[in-house]
This record gives structure tokens, C-alpha cells and sequence, in this order.
């Protein structure tokens, strides 16, 4: 268990769960820009599902608030191991509200259940198609029925260029590499969205006071869509490789955890927050810059 100790002369002390993921590292790293001391803690330093080592670790009065990158992201393998992802997306958000401190909570465009034409709003109706995104769901639920402050915002196709972390993107760049030829998916569409922009976002969201709010649900993803195949391609574009790209039916790509055909999520809710995020396409740039691999 981490020692926490009362940093009170501080203006401001935000604990980071899941700081040992792609998003975690990047929230610390962006709250660490705007001179804001952040505090993280990664799984083994605290399991969030643990109610009596979160009532120990996180205590009102020494945070302000609550950023919760911590989730059980696994897609197909929460198809057999339900309890896991339901207690760490669905029971562990509840147990961080009855903390007391406002949280800002991560979601998914998986708890839709993509029949939509057209973007999701933020009330849209939910209805998952899968283990993992019904247990996000769940979780919404959790915090919306609490008396929590706080926001929850959806997001999608995440990815980061920090290396070691687990992507479609860092999977892209090492089998482009490898392979001379790949077959992607091409009719699930979304929007890729790269870590460090959402990192900016929830950063500028809690010095707008968002997590002192009544809770709301509010998207944030690059602006534009694509499919997986769309995604794959524009990554060789920058990187440079000869394999061949097949765009292939999800049909014939079977996966145990059915995922939604078009999960686009609309960006009308930040307009209040004048949060206005760039493209996919040159959020996939910088990423291939930073990872130093956009061919020459």
C-alpha cells in the first residue's frame, strides 16, 4: 500500500488510478505541464476493486479529485472472466465515489451498440454487445444513481506512441514491420484517439471545475472516423512498410466478444468547455513522430 502523506500546503492534489497504463502515464505527464501535482497508482499499488484499500489510500481532504484511468480493458477475454472486468469497471467506480472526492471517470464507445447512422450523443441509449462493454455501462450507471460530483467521458481506439503500451496502433506498427501481408477489418468504424490529447482534455476539464459539477457524461475522441483498416493504412502511409493491407468483413475476422459496427460518439458536449480536439489523421502524425518512426 502506497503512504499517503497530507501534502495540505499544496493547492491541489490529484490521485491518478491506473497510472501504470497508457492513459495513466499520460494524464501524470500532462498534469505535471500545467503545474498541477498528480499522485498515481498503478494496480499493484492499489486495486480500486478493494473497497477497504480504497477507503485507505484515498481519502477526502488530501485529494481533490479523482482521475480514474483504471479498467479492465481486455475486450474478448472478459467474455470468460466476467467477474474480473465487472469488478473493476462496474463495483470499482462506486467504491471511489463513496470516497467522497469528485471524480473524472473513463468510458467507452462500447456501450453502444452500434446501429446508429450517425454519432452518438451523450444520452443516446446504451446497449452493449459485450462483456466488457456492459460492464462499462454498468459502471456509468454507478456513478450517474451516486450523489458524486464529477463527469464521465467516453472516449475511443485509444492509443499512445509510448512504448511497451498495449494498442491497435503499437500492434500496426510491429506486424507492418513484419508481415508482407495482414488482413483489417474493414466495416467497424470510430474515431482513433490519441492518449495524450484526452490526457489535455481531462486536464482542462478539472481546471474548468468539471469534477465539481453534478455528474455528467461527456465524449472526447479525435474529430473525423474510420475503420480498423482505415486506421492500418494511414499508419503505413506514415511508417513507410511494403506489406499489403486486406480490408476483410468482421465476419470473417470471428472474435468471442461481438464489438459494434459503428461507434462513432458526437462532440457536441464539449462546445461548452471550448475543448475543441484536432483530427485523427494529425493526432496519428505526431504519434508516428514521437515514436520515431515516420519514414523519411
Amino acid at each position: 500500500m502506497k503512504l499517503i502523506v497530507k501534502l495540505q500546503h499544496f493547492i491541489s492534489l490529484i490521485a491518478v488510478t491506473g497510472a501504470g497504463g497508457q492513459l495513466g502515464r499520460t494524464v501524470l505527464s500532462a498534469l505535471r505541464r500545467r503545474g498541477i501535482l498528480g499522485l498515481g497508482f498503478d494496480r499493484h499499488e492499489l486495486n480500486i476493486a478493494d473497497q477497504k484499500a480504497v477507503v485507505q489510500n484515498l481519502r477526502p481532504g488530501v485529494f481533490d479529485c479523482i482521475i480514474n484511468c483504471a479498467a479492465y480493458t481486455a475486450v474478448d477475454d472478459a467474455e470468460d472472466h466476467s467477474w474480473d472486468a465487472i469488478a473493476v469497471n462496474a463495483t470499482a467506480p462506486k467504491y471511489l465515489t463513496d470516497t467522497g472526492i469528485p471524480i473524472i471517470h473513463i468510458s467507452t464507445d462500447y456501450v453502444f451498440d452500434g446501429r446508429a447512422r450517425q454519432p452518438y450523443e451523450v444520452d443516446s441509449q446504451t446497449a452493449s454487445l459485450s462483456v466488457y462493454g456492459s460492464s462499462k455501462q454498468m459502471g456509468e450507471a454507478a456513478l450517474l444513481t451516486s450523489k458524486a460530483c464529477g463527469c464521465i467521458i467516453r472516449t475511443s481506439r485509444l492509443y499512445s506512441p509510448i512504448a511497451g503500451t498495449k494498442s491497435f496502433f503499437q500492434t500496426m506498427l510491429q506486424l507492418l514491420s513484419e508481415r508482407q501481408s495482414l488482413d483489417v477489418v474493414s466495416d467497424q468504424f470510430s474515431a482513433p484517439t490519441l492518449a495524450e490529447d484526452l490526457a489535455d482534455a481531462l486536464v482542462e476539464l478539472y481546471l474548468q471545475g468539471a469534477h465539481l459539477r453534478s455528474m455528467q457524461v461527456l465524449h472526447f475522441t479525435n474529430t473525423g472516423e474510420t475503420s480498423w483498416h482505415g486506421f492500418a493504412s494511414a499508419i503505413q502511409e506514415k511508417i513507410g512498410t511494403t506489406c499489403k493491407l486486406k480490408a476483410v468483413p468482421a465476419v470473417q475476422y470471428p472474435t468471442k466478444a461481438r464489438r459494434p459496427h459503428y461507434s462513432v460518439l458526437s462532440l457536441q458536449s464539449l462546445q461548452a468547455w471550448r475543448i475543441k480536439p484536432r483530427s485523427w489523421q494529425d493526432a496519428l502524425t505526431e504519434a508516428c513522430v514521437q515514436c520515431g518512426r515516420i519514414k523519411s
